[in-house]
């Protein structure tokens, strides 16, 4: 039976966990409301079993804008989270330095490396566009943002795939910083938009200082939904994803994801499963958990201090096998 929390209950929660220096699992008490508290073996029960007579082609091909030269490992991360969690294919669009280190590190990857400037960021010509507008035509799933640092750069390939793409897109770091200075363009989308900021970059998206955005997570993220038709995955040490019509609150993991690269691995996870064929509300769920579950799998053998995303990487393929075995 799934558990529900009110707003104000939430509200309550995150404030009472902040001052008194403890958990927000501890502090919530549900008492019902419009926020579904999730349920980590329900969700699991959401993963496709997998065709025997299925190719590459079956899984979706998803296309990451991600990484720089001096950003190599949100690349890195972000695209073997995504072909660790069952995507058929990646093609990664990075800069040559960044693509040479992820031939070694994600072999399973594809790999279109683009110009760079001085500071070692993608470099947005007219050439480096239209290489971006072919890929993306065949791709079942656009991820950008991770790694690629906010510039103008950046801006005009983030217009350049909200503008253009026909399949999911989830918009993640940098990609998040660049739209703040032009939300309007999500009203040009032509497809499914997931977002997945942080409190500060929640904050920028809203025009608020991050103790606001902190303290009204719940309340900003559903009115991005409501005015834009997007879904938000507002990342904290509870993490609330908001669509238009319904609300979820995960509770899984651990102060183990307080570190670099955590989020770039959400990413690629919650891109993985929409270039899958999963909804932006499924594959939102289903990213937060798998990452929650990983992290509190790697805590069992390992101090949570000590723990690097990287680890939670290696820990995916274990975790799907126990997934597996729940259907």
């Amino acid at each position: 039976m799934s558990r529900y929390i009110s707003a104000d209950d939430f509200n309550a929660a995150e404030k009472r966990a902040l001052e008194k220096d403890i958990s927000v699992k501890r502090a919530i008490m549900p008492r019902g409301g419009e926020i579904e508290i999730i349920n980590k073996s329900k969700v699991f029960k959401l993963v496709k079993r997998r065709s025997p007579n299925s190719h590459k082609g079956t899984f979706g091909r998803l296309v990451c804008i991600v990484g720089s030269d001096r950003f190599m490992g949100a690349a890195q991360i972000s695209a073997l989270a995504a072909l660790r969690s069952g995507v058929g294919l990646v093609q990664v669009i990075t800069t040559k330095a960044s693509a040479l280190a992820l031939s070694v590190a994600a072999k399973e990857a594809t790999l279109l490396p683009l110009e760079r400037n001085a500071d070692g960021f993608i470099v947005a010509s007219e050439c480096a566009l239209q290489r971006i507008e072919v890929a993306i035509e065949s791709a079942d799933a656009v991820l950008i943002g991770c790694g690629l640092r906010n510039t103008l750069d950046t801006k005009k390939i983030l217009e350049l795939v909200i503008e253009k793409a026909n399949c999911p897109i989830i918009i993640d770091a940098d990609g998040i910083n660049a739209l703040s200075t032009c939300i309007e363009l999500l009203r040009k989308a032509k497809t499914d938009i997931v977002l997945t900021p942080h409190p500060a970059e929640l904050a920028r998206l809203c025009g608020v200082d991050t103790k606001e955005a902190l303290a009204k997570r719940y309340e900003l993220s559903k009115k991005l939904c409501k005015e834009f038709g997007v879904t938000v995955v507002a990342k904290s040490a509870a993490t609330v994803i908001s669509t238009s019509d319904k609300a979820y609150l995960s509770l899984c993991g651990n102060d183990g994801l307080a570190k670099g690269g955590s989020g770039d691995l959400l990413a690629g996870l919650i891109a993985s499963f929409l270039a899958q064929g999963y909804t932006p509300d499924t594959a939102a769920r289903l990213g937060v958990t798998v990452l929650g579950v990983g992290c509190e799998e790697v805590s069992k053998r390992t101090s949570r201090t000590g723990m690097l995303a990287s680890d939670i990487l290696d820990c995916l393929p274990m975790l799907f096998k126990k997934i597996e075995r729940l259907r």
